[in-house]
């Protein structure tokens, strides 16, 4: 049987241990979040990197839902709402949005395509005869060797 003491210790211990668990799951998802969406107030900025005090407001309202229990996903669409698309740091999976998401594959792919194609072509056919050497000739090896000799 545990001594009332002890018993008290490990119950102290959960009690303080649950705010600090919860406290970095809420600046996990907050950090997470800020990576995740442009700031509204500095163009071509992250919110995390945004120095604006409006952005250090969003910031704060942000964690305070977090803290609350509001989901990260919840606050993501609310502030697509708020703020706009112009605001996502990545296009969406959907509508027209996917042809950023394929079309760079598709290009790939044709260009990949294309380049194999045009290496076929460009290569010669392996049935071709080989160029003719040069017969080399007395007269020929005579020259050779007086211009070799005029070099040293």
């Amino acid at each position: 049987m545990l001594r009332p003491i002890t018993l008290l210790a490990i119950l102290l211990v959960l009690a303080t241990a649950s705010p600090v668990r919860a406290q970095v799951n809420v600046d996990e998802a907050a950090d997470t979040l800020f990576n995740h969406v442009m700031s509204p107030y500095c163009p071509g900025k992250l919110l995390a990197t945004c120095g604006s005090s409006q952005a250090d407001t969003l910031r704060q309202e942000i964690r305070r839902d977090l803290a609350a229990g509001k989901p990260a996903d919840e606050i993501e669409a609310e502030l697509y709402y708020r703020f706009g698309d112009s605001i996502r740091s990545e296009p969406k999976k959907s509508g027209a949005g996917l042809v950023a998401w394929v079309f760079p594959a598709v290009l790939l792919v044709a260009t990949g395509a294309w380049l194999v194609l045009w290496l076929r072509r460009a290569r010669p056919a392996e049935s071709a005869e080989p160029a003719p050497a040069l017969a080399v000739t007395p007269q020929l090896r005579d020259r050779l060797d007086d211009e070799l000799l005029e070099l040293n």
